[in-house]
């Protein structure tokens, strides 16, 4: 078949929908937030195109594998093998690597076990594995420093609480064992203890204490920090979060950050180890291949440049091998899929992109487009979800949901080719035929004072100095790898008091908690419906057992594990899906029950109640562009932008503020990134600062501070290339940002 054909699509809230869609093309999927583009791209086709390739498989082998289920349509035909490359984080462990998600590690070991010397197996150059990883960090690469600092008030005594750890409080178990000892004047300084005293009190090995009856029955004693260094040494599994703010991160002291064993290290080609080449930047360990000379390097050199040159390709050659995964932001991660992708030959597959563009400069569009092309001239077919101008202009086909978000979408509001699309009138045609902007007519705010930031030296960080204007809406701009997020983890270090960081980061996975609760109207509501009936306000919670429905517990729905099949969500039989017992169903206020407000929009609700502290509840939501959701929509099912904004909308009445947030406009269209810049000008104009990392040009220059990180990324970056208004950024040639405002 030359096309995708959809039949009668109800999956979330599509509306019976019918669609065809050319095989072996670039197809985007448009909309507002939560119109259901990202229901057909991933969770029909992309998901639909897994299942009947797994289906293909034996049953043992069905086994191993992510389960799914058939999406609610009729119908779906010319579906092939998919290939998902999301934001999704790529693995939490830091053993995950660029160099091992990409098998690129695995060729660099190969390389330095047959062309190296002394000879050894390719096992001693892995860090995973026991022959090679460095016995202090485990194949980390990092070791945690205890602060001491951080852990003792040296102007106090032991009574007086000096041990700024809880778990040695004043009449704690392990305070009362060090008053055990006997070796501590409990009532002295700690300023002014010897050196022996010193050491004994942070470093002493450990021992059993003297029992003088305090209680604690025979008591075994450490130094602080050699409690907290067992703690820390097994790969953190066992630190708390509070012990964990007494460490600090820094590279191994025995392997240097390499990872491996001294034997594993001392094998070296053109005067390079292994360790040293992962560490360098990706751009840099290409070259360094390219120059290797070895008869027994010519079988493996040519599949390892092609890795590291798709890397490079994906703008990721500031990276490093041996970067950790769960170190890479959403974009990073996507990229390094999308590299892996690029070296694989398939034909006829389906490729499915969640915004491929995310965390990516203007200047890096075209490497996107260009790699995108690449996959469809493969013969394969792409479908990218994209809110990016330059990527929907580049591709053959285009899909507009809409013509709003929840329930007032689920629509197909055009489906055809790009010029066709431009010719029309959609919401997202309209943004796409807007006038290219003039010279800003912009006026910038004045700066009510500043924040300070001293020697940010942080990955890749030049020991920044820096004052950051308050009362204003602030962009921290540059290209991928700048150095921008390392800078904001420098601002929350420096001041943990005083900055509110919103990231993208879920809520939460409680598939009890909803967006009711969470902006804090549900209790007012429930308030609501017990006075107007005279009962108890817990009848109303469908957390509670006077209240749920008892058979699936107030979810309103049961799952089921169908073992090599994939888990079967099915609506409650009992309550049919509305969370409570029946009972709890016949009290009602204004002729809805409690089961229909959680069904209701929030801008539904909103003019439904009357009442002011319900209002102002679903006020937030509507000024953050929430309006479409649904009251009873659990916290689990939300999208980073989402969940980002709902974090923003339990902020907006405060004042004095200074808030940070991480690409605010990731997931959002061009009618949604208006609404969330007349939301950010009005929390600055309440008196709140307001500093986004962003690279929407449009954003930008609506900003009346810009602060650009560069000039490159990795080692190249990491300073200040240029600060102030939009004319002054415009006006540095060496400002990448300022070339392309």
């Amino acid at each position: 078949m030359d096309k995708i054909v959809i039949k009668g699509a109800r999956e979330n809230n599509l509306k019976n929908v019918d669609l065809e869609i050319p095989r072996n093309q670039i197809v985007c999927f448009v909309g507002v937030s939560g119109s259901g583009k990202s229901t057909i791209a991933f969770d029909i086709i992309a998901k639909e195109g897994q299942r009947q390739y797994f289906e293909s498989l034996s049953s043992l082998a069905r086994r191993y594998l992510q389960k799914s289920n058939r999406p609610d349509v009729d119908e779906i035909k010319g579906i092939s093998p998919t290939v998902i490359i999301s934001q999704d984080r790529v693995h939490p462990s830091p053993r995950s690597t660029v160099g091992t998600i990409t098998e690129t590690y695995t060729y660099l070991r190969l390389l330095f076990a047959r062309s190296g010397f002394p000879i050894y197996d390719s096992s001693y150059f892995s860090f995973n594995h026991p022959l090679g990883a460095c016995p202090r960090c485990k194949g980390l690469g990092r070791a945690m420093d205890v602060d001491t600092n951080k852990l003792v008030n040296i102007n106090k005594s032991l009574n007086e609480g000096a041990i700024l750890y809880s778990n040695w409080r004043v009449g704690s178990m392990y305070w009362k064992i060090i008053k055990s000892t006997g070796f501590f004047d409990m009532d002295k300084k700690v300023k002014d203890y010897t050196d022996d005293e010193l050491n004994k009190l942070m470093y002493a090995p450990k021992q059993r204490a003297n029992n003088d009856d305090n209680g604690v029955i025979m008591p075994m004693y450490q130094g602080i920090v050699t409690h907290l260094n067992s703690r820390g040494s097994s790969t953190h599994r066992y630190v708390n979060e509070q012990e964990l703010s007494y460490f600090n991160y820094i590279d191994c002291p025995e392997c240097h950050g390499w990872r491996l064993k001294k034997d594993s290290l001392a094998v070296k080609i053109d005067g390079l180890n292994i360790g040293q080449v992962a560490n360098m930047p990706i751009g840099d360990a290409l070259n360094f291949v390219k120059a290797v000379n070895h008869k027994n390097a010519s079988v493996i050199k040519p599949r390892l440049i092609e890795q590291l040159q798709f890397l490079v390709k994906a703008k990721l050659g500031y990276l490093s091998l041996n970067r950790s995964t769960s170190t890479l932001s959403g974009g990073e991660a996507q990229r390094v899929k999308l590299a892996r992708q690029l070296g694989c030959d398939l034909v006829e597959t389906i490729y499915v992109l969640d915004e491929p563009t995310a965390g990516l400069h203007p200047r890096d569009l075209e490497m996107v487009v260009k790699n995108l092309k690449r996959l469809r001239d493969g013969n394969n077919s792409v479908l990218v979800v994209e809110h990016d101008e330059n990527v929907i202009k580049a591709a053959n086909y285009i899909v507009e949901v809409g013509p709003g978000g929840g329930r007032k979408g689920g629509e197909i509001v055009f489906a055809g080719p790009i010029n066709k699309m431009l010719s029309g009138h959609t919401l997202t045609a309209n943004y796409l035929n807007r006038p290219s902007p003039t010279s800003s007519s912009f006026t910038s705010r004045s700066a009510t004072g500043t924040l300070s930031i001293r020697s940010a030296n942080r990955n890749n960080l030049k020991n920044l100095n820096l004052n950051i204007p308050t009362g204003l809406l602030v962009t921290l701009t540059g290209v991928s790898g700048a150095g921008k997020s390392s800078l904001v983890e420098e601002i929350v270090a420096q001041h943990p008091d005083k900055v509110v960081l919103i990231g993208q980061r879920t809520i939460g996975n409680n598939r009890r908690g909803s967006i009711a609760t969470y902006v804090g109207v549900f209790d007012e509501i429930r308030k609501l419906f017990a006075r107007y009936n005279n009962i108890s306000p817990s009848k109303f919670s469908y957390n509670s057992k006077t209240g749920y429905c008892e058979e699936c517990h107030g979810l309103g729905f049961i799952d089921m594990d169908m073992n090599f099949l994939g888990e079967v969500r099915t609506k409650c039989d009992k309550c049919l899906g509305q969370r409570y017992r029946p009972e709890v169903l016949t009290y009602q206020y204004k002729n809805k029950n409690i089961s229909d407000i959680l069904q209701m929009t929030a801008i539904e609700a909103n003019e439904f109640f009357d009442q002011k502290e319900i209002k102002n509840g679903l006020q937030m939501l509507l000024d953050v562009g929430l309006d479409y959701i649904e009251l009873g929509q659990t916290l689990d099912t939300l999208s980073g932008g989402e969940a980002q904004r709902l974090k923003l909308a339990s902020h907006l009445q405060n004042k004095g503020e200074f808030y940070i947030l991480d690409e605010p406009t990731s997931g959002l269209h061009f009618a949604d990134v208006e609404k969330l810049m007349k939301l950010l000008n009005k929390l600055v104009d309440s008196g709140n600062t307001v500093l986004v990392i962003e690279h929407n040009l449009e954003v930008i220059r609506q900003t009346d501070w810009i602060i650009d990180m560069g000039p490159e990324g990795g080692d190249k970056g990491g300073e200040i290339v240029a600060q102030g208004t939009v004319n002054d950024i415009k006006k540095c040639q060496k400002s990448w940002t300022g070339r392309y405002l």
